[in-house]
Formats: C-alpha cells, structure tokens, sequence
C-alpha cells in the first residue's frame, strides 16, 4: 500500500508540472481518498479507511457545534427582544391606565350632564357674542376630548403590539431552546462515535509498519507557492507554516488541527474571524469556483455531504490537515470525492 501511495503521488507531480524545490522526505505520502481504501488484509489500507471515517465524524462533529453555538446565540438574543418587548408593553400599559382615567372621566361628565352641544348653547346665550364664545368653548373642549382618546387608543395599541411582540420572542426562543436541546444530544452522540471510531484507529495504526508510519508523518513535497496578495495570500502562507503539525480531531491550532480547524486558524492569522470550524459550514460561503478556475487560497471540498476541506496552493496541490494520526501537508487533490470549491474573498 506504501508504494501504491507513494507512485500516486509522484504521478500526480509530474503531470501537474510542479516545481518542487526540495522533497522533505523520500516517500512524499500523499493521504489516499477514500476509494483507494482495502480490506483487514492490507493494514495501512484498513487505517486510511478508518481513519477517513474518523475524520467525516469529526466533521459531522465540528458542524453539530457550529449548529449548537448558532442556536445558543439565538437564543440569547430572543431572550433579549423577549425582555425588551416585555418592557415596551408594561410602559404602553401604564399609558393605557393613564389615560382610561382621562375617559372615564370624559364618560361620567357626560352623564352628569356637563357636557353641553351647539343647540343648548344658543337657546341659553344671551347674546351672538356670548354664543360665539361659549361655541368655542366647546370646540376646545370636542378637540381635547378627541386627543384624549386619541392618545388612549394608541396605547391600547401599543400595548397590544408589545404584548405580541413579546409572545413571539418568546416563541422564538423556547424554539431556539428546543434546537439546542436537540443539536445537543446529537453533539453527544456523535462524539461518542468518533471515540469509538478513535479507539479503532488507535488499534489499527498498531499494525502499521515502520515505513508506514514514516508516511503519516510526511509533510509533502517542498512546493514554490507564490501567494496571491491580499488576504488569501496570508492566508496560505499561515496554513503552510504549520506543516507538520499533528492532526487532532476537534483542533484549531496553534499547535496541532483537523482539516476544518486548520482553515479557520489560517483566516484568523490573516486577519479575517468568525469563520465557523466546519468544512460543512465553510462549503456554503464565498462564492463558488470550478475546478479548472481554482486559484491559490480557494478551500476545496470532499465528501457527500461535505466533511474534509483542504486550501489550494496550485498546480493540483492542496495543503490540509488530512487524518487521525497524520500531520498538516502538502499533497494533491484527491481524485475521487471532490465537491466543488469556494472563494471567501
């Protein structure tokens, strides 16, 4: 399996046409795809197998986080709109109090009979002056009434909109409470998986032979990138000075990376954060870029659904952080499971 690995990736130089400066180790081991996986005859193939399988379940992992931190998010901000809309309907209710007086007050005048109209004020004026007068009297006292219970019915309003402002925050993050609580078990769960996925990885790399092992450990041939400039440029530049830095499941540097942990620790070192740690999340951003288009900095994808990412550093070359048991290098493209690619900027 060692030499396979080894002529597959030297075919892969020569027909990029790669200027390699200088190869780090004899054997340049390139991470087979997951179609170049054997059976429990030939040890290296059965731990590329488990170990890709780890590494989609770290990924599976890495994205239920990504998921869980969104939804925890949410929730906290519903809370907040919540409490907040809670307050506006208390303020519209203390004004809808405030002003039911001033009606009530209107509403009992009238029936007392202190309220007067244009008739009763001309039979009882004594003069048009005393009639104009008393007239206007009444048409202050009409606008008065009016902006009184115009005021009160918009805070009857008010308070209504808050009130269902609130019911819907709430809503909102009782569901958001309810994602969490699900993305939550399915973080348990898929964590308890890839320990046992883990564990049979452990096992396996116990039957690797010494050369073998000296293959997880390449960094990959020494290839003279010329970054872009800008941030995709320092960006690549940060992911290549990390080679040989030990892949961990759930890493994100300084020190040792999965795939997806590797591409948020690069973007951080050239200035660019929140980019979530999950190759899956991280297939969905920028835009995307066909293969013969790549250029160097785009992330390309594997896996259906997406669970290994790597960063283009040209001529069919990617630098990622490939498996349990590897370390970040250089290595092509593999052949088979390629989903596309994107460009963050």
């Amino acid at each position: 399996m060692a030499s396979k690995r080894l002529k597959r990736t030297m075919r892969g130089a020569m027909t990029a046409g790669v200027v390699i400066a200088a190869v780090t180790f004899a054997a340049p081991g390139a991470t087979a795809d997951p179609s170049t996986s054997s059976g429990s005859s030939d040890p290296m193939g059965t731990y590329d197998q488990l170990s890709q399988q780890a590494d989609a379940l770290n990924e599976q992992l890495n994205d239920a986080n990504t998921q869980l931190a969104a939804k925890q998010a949410e929730q906290v901000q519903a809370k907040a709109a919540q409490a907040a809309a809670e307050a506006q309907e208390q303020t519209a209710q203390g004004q809808e109090d405030q002003f039911r007086a001033s009606v009530d007050n209107l509403t009992a005048a009238s029936f007392e009979g202190a309220r007067m109209d244009q008739l009763s004020a001309l039979l009882t004026g004594e003069s048009a002056r005393d009639y104009l007068d008393r007239s206007t009297d009444l048409q202050n006292l009409a606008a008065t009434n009016y902006a009184v219970l115009a005021k009160y019915q918009a805070a009857v309003d008010a308070a209504a909109a808050s009130a269902a402002k609130a019911e819907a925050a709430a809503q909102q993050a009782q569901d958001a409470i309810n994602a969490a609580q699900a993305l939550m078990q399915q973080v348990q769960q898929k964590s308890a998986q890839l320990n046992q996925q883990l564990a049979q990885v452990s096992q396996a790399m116990g039957g690797l032979s010494a050369s073998d092992r000296a293959q997880l450990s390449s960094i990959g041939p020494n290839l003279v990138v010329v970054p872009p400039p800008g941030v995709r440029g320092r960006m690549v530049m940060a992911a290549l000075s990390k080679r040989g830095k030990s892949y961990v499941w759930g890493a994100a540097g300084p020190s040792s990376f999965d795939c997806s942990g590797l591409v948020l620790w690069a973007y951080a070192q050239a200035g660019v954060t929140g980019i979530p740690h999950s190759s899956s999340a991280q297939s969905e951003m920028g835009t995307a870029v066909s293969k013969d288009d790549l250029e160097i900095g785009d992330l390309v994808f594997f896996g259906s659904p997406v669970h290994h990412v790597g960063i283009y550093v040209g001529n069919g070359y990617m630098v990622d952080a490939p498996e349990t048991g590897e370390v970040v290098r250089i290595q092509p493209i593999w052949p088979s499971g390629y989903e596309g690619a994107r460009r963050l900027d």
